[in-house]
Parts: C-alpha cells; structure tokens; sequence
C-alpha cells in the first residue's frame, strides 16, 4: 500500500515514522509526502488482487529517535499501565503492531525509559485528565475499507487505482461507486481493484469513491481531489490577493442589507461573492499576476450588534462573529454563488484560500446553543482577552475576545473533532484550495496539527495540496519569530504571515527608517529563521493595520481607533507615500514565500485603524492620477511576480545595500532577475558584483538596459526609484 487517503487508515497505523517532510519553499507544492506519485507516468498499475482481500486489525506504531534507545508506547487502552517495547527494524526505527479493541485512544511514546514525549509523526492530539497526548482511533475491523494504491496526474488527464478491503468477517463488496460532478467516470473494478486511467479537461477535479458490504456496512468514502494543469502549481509561484469581501466589490445589490442602528463604517457596505467573480472574470487579478486568493471568511454571522473594543457598535460585516458552521454568510451570497466564484479563479489558474475562524464563535452560534454545558468552551467570559487579571500574553488559549464571543475549547476531542470536519466539509462544498487559520496563538496546538493532519490523511491523495497560512500577530523580535515558528512544521502550519518583516518594510519604507542593510538583515532572518519547509507570507498591510499608504503620508495620529471615526485620513496630495508604496512593494514582490497584496494598496487606499483600514475598494475608472500610476508599477511587478520563474521559484541572493540602496536577485542564468531600489533623493550609479553571470537585461519597469560583464554591472539607481531586470 503506497497511501491511505482515508483517516481509518492512517490512525490504524498509528505511528507511520515517515522521514516524507515537507520540502523547501520552492516546492511545497509539489506532491512530497510519497514519492513516486508526482505523475511522472512510470508507475506501473498494481495487479488486481486474486480475490477481495481483507482488511488488518493490527495498530502500528513506529518511531525513529535518531538514536539507539528503548523506545516504549504507553496508552489509555488501559490506562497507561503497560509500556509495550517497539522493536528496533534497523536504519534507527522501532516497530510494534497490537491487538487493540475499537476505540479512541490517547498514547505516549516513552524513550530511554523516562521520556514521556508526542509522537512526533502524527498531528492528532487528545487531552485525558487535563494532558495532552497524541491520538489514534482504532476502527471496528468488520467495517471495510478504501486504500488509496495509485495516483498518477498528466497534462491530459489522470490515474487512479484504489483497492477495496473486505471487513475481518468477509461480508463482500455489496456496491462499490466513484463519482464526481466534473467528470463522466468508467471505472473498471476486478475483486475491488478500482480503476480510473482517462483524459480529462485542464482545471480542478475531485473523484470520490464509496463503498458498502452486503452487511450494509459502509467504508469511508476516499476522496481525490486533482489538478489537470500544463505545469505543476506551487503556492509561491506568485502573489496572493486579500479579498475582503464585503468592501471590495458589490456585484448583486439583491443581498444588500444594513443592520438597524449601525454607523455605515462599521455596517454591511454590499460587497460579495458575485462581485468577486466579476472581477476574476474582468481579469483584475491576472493583471496582478495573482495566483491564489484570500477570502475573509464566508460563514453565517449574527445580525445583532456587538460593542467594539472602542464602546462603538459594530456588525458582523468582517465575518469573525460565526453563527453558523457550515452556511454562508447571506450578505455574501449563496454556497452556488461562492463555488461560482472560486470555479472562475479556478478557471484562470487561481487557488483560493478560505478565512478559518476556529478560536471563537458568537454567543448565538448553533455549538453553544447546543453544547454549552459540554466543555466546547472556556470559560464563561468573565475573562476578556487584555481585562484584569487576563492579559493576551498570559492566558492566550482561553480569555474570550469580548464577552459575546465563547472561546472554543481544542483541548475539548468533542469541539475538537466536530470544528475539523467543519473545515473539510468548507473546502470539499466550496472547492477551496486551503485556509488562512486565524488567531493561532490563541488555540490549542492540536487546532493546527489536526487539521494539517486530517487535510493529508483525507484529502491529499491526488495531487491537490491545501495550504494552511496561520495568523499570529506579534512584533518584529526574534522572540517572536520563534513564537510563529512554532506553528508552522511538517504536521502543523505550512507557513504564517510573516509579521516581523511587515515591521521592517513598514520601518523602512513607510516611515524612510534605518539604512537597507537593517531591512536586508531582517529578510534574511525570515529566510532562515521558520525551517527549510516553510512558506511564509510577507505582506506590508492587513486588515488589522493602519494603511501603509496613510502611515507613508504621516497622516496616522496618536489614537489611530479614535482617528477612524473622528478625523479619518484623506488621499495623500503628494508623491512621496505613493513612491514609497512603490518601492515597498519592488522589495515584497521580490521575496520568496507568497507576498500578500491586501485589497486596496495596490491603489494606495488610504485609512487608520478599524474601520477605516477596511474601506470600500475604489473603482478603477474612479481613481486619480497617482493611484493609477501606483496601480499600474504594482501590476508591473506583481505580473513579473507570477510569471517569471527566477521570481517564482529561484533562491534569493543579496547584492548591494548602502543606506537608501538596496539590490537583490533571485534566480540564475536565463531565468535570473534582479531588483534595485533607491530611496533617496539622488540618481547615481553603483558597482554591483554578480558572479557567474553575464550577458544583457531588461528593464521592466521602463529603465535603461543593463549589461553584466565579468561577473559585475554598473546598475542605475534612479532618485526614489525601482528597477526589475530580467533577461530580455
């Protein structure tokens, strides 16, 4: 069995001990986790087995220390009385198979005889008596099951071969079925071999298979989801888009509605899922080389007010005040009208990214109403994140952001299990391709290690892969790089935004702070710092921010809360802040990882605080002269973004830096491009070496040509200028 995609599989053989990791950044989106099933088209197709086999009652657990040791696992099959002995299969791995009865388990792995640790291999955590524990769910072997034997992906089309597995009392197959909305399927099944070898159209497939006994028993159903495209996408193959839904489009006036009693600032302003479509269809985002999509979340939320930090009434408009768990948000649209959305990103190449609100929920969503007496939540509210006695740093996991929103309780397996299957069944209805997690400092580790885990185990048999990008709002120290990276890993995060760097770019560029070298100093701590498999996110705004354009124009007063309601700022009536959002983004678009444009700055939308930093977007044809300009140099750089392969997957190299210059490269040879950006007020020239490469680029940004000869070039820097060579 090369892969199971179902989650029986995977908790049965409890502890898999793959060294299957995920790869530096330039391919994270490739599948890795098994070898071999990258459709490289040489695999050949197992033989149908003789007769139906039978599925294992065995529970394995596996664990490579790295170094000779007892290795040891201990349970709550009986109580964590007995350590059984993994034996060593050599190349450092321990091995056991057990008889254990259908359950759900908590277990440790014991090394050395002392070393109570998580089993580092699995995600999946359970807390028995208040302690976390890693987790296996041992199936009832008279279920039967669905196994995943081959994937294969073409530029044409696709294989599968999937594998029924009779129950341990042999009831046989009664009805075996693979289905999907897109594609008309002819499977061909010898003794419960299922396989699928066709062409198919280029886009986003999903294949699921089904299957009961003549017991009636039923086998978790195998899902496939697939991607027919010419070239293999990677998550940092371009920029990312921040949609914030309500205030970036309206495109049906049918679903407007207001909430009585609420300042239009904080209201419902009409943007949707219809207006999203329109601009994907319009082409907006291919202009922006855009290659994935960040929506604000999509769920239900409550029509009643709610204060604000601030005393001011707010409504839900921001989608982080869910009602419900598996129904959109009516202002937004209808689930037809979001998959429409998310079907036309598709159609141009364009992945899309759902907001996860998973830490809290609104006081009447259906979970309290339903489980508050269960342990779903902590607390009662009296302990309000940033109150007395309840600061955000001490008690992250479990103060309530405001008292009409109950913390969700990971620690609880009930919430736990009953939040995960949410999200997948958002990314399965939807056809989503992956989550922005918020708020992942204040959950439970288990809410990202589980999800990554479920996602893998059930949905990444193919070669669709979802990213997780997790939000942990901190400084810029190292202390705080440590904090974000310790979410992010092979069973955790793939990446987070990368907050650190946002302090630097705003340091350097919104504020003109520091020489370069300061800047260059902290990306290369963002290179190094978050483990050779992470796909951060760099980004110079958000919606919880002041606007980079209004913080460039030094328009941000001392209350910037207080400002977006009393004195919110204006356009800027010079220049300067738009050249510096000029060369902020020259840099962001140039870094590895996959930079995020949030809506509005590639026009320079100005705003302080909340609110204000979430206005509506303004029309294209209603923008002035300097929004234009800045719109058009951030299309320049963001399309290069997307579509040059130096900047989409090339290693970054650090040229030159002095204090209001900076030069970089990322890529080599005929893929080779090089930004230069100049923050003062003079034009010059400098020397810049770079080894190994000769022959002419291009300008694309509209600059002279450059030359390198011998491994060095005189490079322009224009006064407050950028430049983007890449071979002509």
């Amino acid at each position: 069995m090369r892969r199971s995609l179902l989650l029986a599989v995977l908790l049965n053989l409890a502890a898999c001990g793959s060294s299957n990791a995920d790869p530096p950044a330039a391919d994270a989106g490739e599948d890795v986790f098994v070898p071999g099933l990258d459709g490289g088209g040489d695999t050949p197709i197992p033989d149908a087995p003789s007769e139906v086999p039978k599925r294992s009652c065995k529970t394995a657990f596996e664990h490579a220390p790295g170094t000779s040791a007892t290795v040891e696992v201990a349970g709550e099959w009986d109580g964590f009385k007995t350590k059984t002995a993994l034996t060593d299969t050599g190349g450092g791995k321990y091995r056991v198979e057990m008889d254990l009865p259908k359950g759900d388990y908590g277990y440790k792995l014991i090394v050395g005889g002392t070393d109570w640790k998580l089993d580092p291999a699995h995600g999946r955590r359970k807390y028995v008596g208040g302690v976390e524990n890693s987790r296996v769910v041992v199936p009832d072997c008279k279920d039967p099951l669905l196994r995943l034997d081959k994937f294969e992906a073409r530029k044409d089309g696709f294989t599968i071969v999937a594998q029924y597995l009779d129950g341990q009392d042999g009831a046989g197959i009664g009805e075996l079925k693979a289905t999907s909305k897109s594609l008309t399927l002819n499977p061909a099944i010898t003794n419960g071999q299922v396989t699928i070898n066709m062409t198919a159209a280029k886009g986003k497939h999903t294949v699921i298979l089904t299957a009961k006994d003549k017991a009636g028993r039923t086998a978790q159903s195998l899902t496939v989801p697939l991607w027919i495209e010419d070239e293999a996408f990677q998550w940092n193959d371009g920029p990312m888009y921040f949609v914030f839904t309500d205030r970036f489009r309206n495109g049906s006036p049918g679903n407007d509605a207001k909430i009585a009693g609420i300042d239009d600032r904080a209201n419902y302003q009409g943007g949707d899922f219809a207006g999203l479509k329109q601009a994907i269809d319009e082409g907006y985002f291919d202009k922006l080389g855009v290659r994935s999509l960040w929506l604000s979340p999509v769920n239900d939320n409550t029509n009643k007010k709610g204060k604000g930090s601030d005393g001011r009434d707010y409504s839900g408009y921001h989608g982080y005040w869910p009602t419900e768990p598996r129904k959109t948000e009516e202002h937004f649209g209808s689930m037809d009208e979001l998959r429409a959305a998310i079907g036309a990103a598709h159609a141009h190449g364009i992945r899309v990214v759902l907001d996860l609100v998973s830490n809290q929920v609104h006081e009447d969503h259906a979970y309290v109403t339903a489980h508050k007496g269960e342990g779903w939540f902590n607390g009662d509210g009296s302990c309000v994140c940033g109150g007395p006695g309840c600061s955000w740093d001490d008690r992250p996991v479990d103060c309530w952001f405001t008292n009409y929103l109950p913390d969700v309780n990971w620690a609880s397996t009930a919430a736990q299990d009953a939040f995960i299957e949410d999200s997948l069944w958002w990314l399965l209805e939807s056809d989503a391709d992956g989550f922005r997690v918020d708020a992942v400092k204040h959950m439970n580790d288990v809410a990202s290690t589980a999800l990554r885990t479920e996602i893998r185990a059930r949905l990444e048999g193919g070669n669709a892969k979802y990213y997780l990008v997790g939000e942990t709002f901190t400084g810029g120290g190292d202390g705080e790089r440590d904090l974000i990276k310790k979410y992010v890993g092979p069973n955790a995060l793939w990446g987070q935004f990368d907050f650190p760097l946002f302090w630097a770019f705003d340091y350097t560029f919104a504020q003109n702070g520091g020489a370069m070298s300061s800047l260059e100093a902290a990306i290369a701590k963002s290179d190094t710092s978050y483990g050779p498999g992470a796909l951060m996110s760099p980004f110079l705004g958000n919606h919880d921010v002041t606007r980079f354009i209004s913080r460039a124009a030094g328009h941000i007063g001392s209350n910037p809360q207080d400002q977006a309601w009393s004195a919110p700022p204006g356009k800027p009536t010079t220049d300067e802040p738009y050249d510096r959002a000029f060369l902020a983004f020259a840099v962001l678009l140039g870094q590895p990882g996959v930079p995020l444009i949030y809506y509005g700055d590639e026009v320079g939308l100005p705003g302080t605080a909340d609110p204000d930093n979430r206005r509506f977007l303004t029309a294209e044809s209603a923008l002035d002269a300097r929004e234009k300009k800045l719109l058009d140099r951030v299309r320049v750089l963001a399309k290069a973004r997307g579509t040059h392969k130096g900047l989409m997957r090339g290693a970054r190299k650090w040229l030159h830096d002095d204090g209001d210059g900076y030069v970089f490269a990322r890529g080599t040879g005929a893929d080779l491009a090089i930004v230069a950006v100049n923050r003062g007020t003079t034009a010059r020239t400098v020397s810049v070496k770079v080894p190994g490469e000769t022959g002419t680029l291009k300008d694309l940004l509209g600059g002279p040509s450059i030359t390198i000869a011998s491994g060095v070039v005189e490079l322009p820097l224009s006064a407050k200028g950028a430049a983007l060579y890449v071979k002509p």
